[in-house]
């Protein structure tokens, strides 16, 4: 019987490095002999993904609430982890991922104002048996992610990284109240995102040998305080 992979998801606000650094997370587990791939969300399989650009349309004109962004975003999930998600694990292929059903929580609920009671439930229904083995917060201030946003182009419109500071003020501050009690009943591991890319780098590796149950004294879990 073929065992599991795992799911690893990194979250945090815009310009916190999480492509980045899940690529490099991926990269990192197939040096291990692992088998990996690397997906984002919303999107990650076609289905999703028109949905993705059906909510950024909508959001960027302004036709849809939250609760109605928050249908739409779980509806692209459902997709995606019955199409990519369950279909990896069960091969045996550990799955990392750019975001997931946390930055629903922090954007639509935290910042929007959407019922988190909601979101989670949602969450249960949506993710059922594949949740997250664990999740990567990636933590900058808003300045700094402000900042790196404005010097970067990844060639998508998204809506929301137009949003100003109060916004991300919010969204950050849900990250880390979800950290502070293992939201949705996954580890989270809060991590420095200010650091140097390599200094990230090396500091996921440790949350990843931990989540693989890969024993090393030398190395200590990471948790931020807050």
């Amino acid at each position: 019987m073929t065992e599991r992979g795992k799911f690893i998801v990194f979250e945090g606000i815009l310009g916190a490095g999480k492509t980045t650094q899940a690529e490099l997370a991926r990269n990192y587990l197939i040096s291990l002999g692992r088998k990996a791939n690397y997906t984002r969300e919303p999107g990650g399989v076609t289905s999703a993904e028109v949905i993705r650009r059906l909510i950024f349309r909508l959001r960027g004109e302004n036709i849809i609430n939250p609760d109605h962004q928050v249908a739409l975003f779980f509806a692209a999930r459902d997709f995606w982890v019955r199409d990519f998600v369950a279909a990896n694990i069960e091969l045996g292929f550990d799955v990392v991922s750019d975001r997931t059903y946390p930055s629903t929580a922090a954007y639509q609920g935290y910042a929007e104002g959407a019922d988190l009671k909601s979101i989670g439930e949602m969450t249960q229904v949506i993710m059922g048996k594949y949740k997250p083995d664990g999740i990567v917060l990636l933590d900058i201030s808003v300045q700094e992610g402000l900042r790196r946003n404005s010097n970067s182009n990844n060639g998508e419109n998204d809506p929301f990284d137009n949003l100003g500071m109060e916004y991300f003020e919010k969204v950050a501050t849900g990250y880390r109240e979800m950290a502070k009690t293992n939201w949705s009943t996954v580890p989270w591991y809060v991590i420095n995102g200010e650091k140097p890319t390599d200094d990230v780098a090396r500091d996921v590796q440790v949350v990843l040998r931990e989540i693989l149950g890969i024993t090393d004294e030398s190395q200590t879990r990471l948790h931020s305080s807050f």
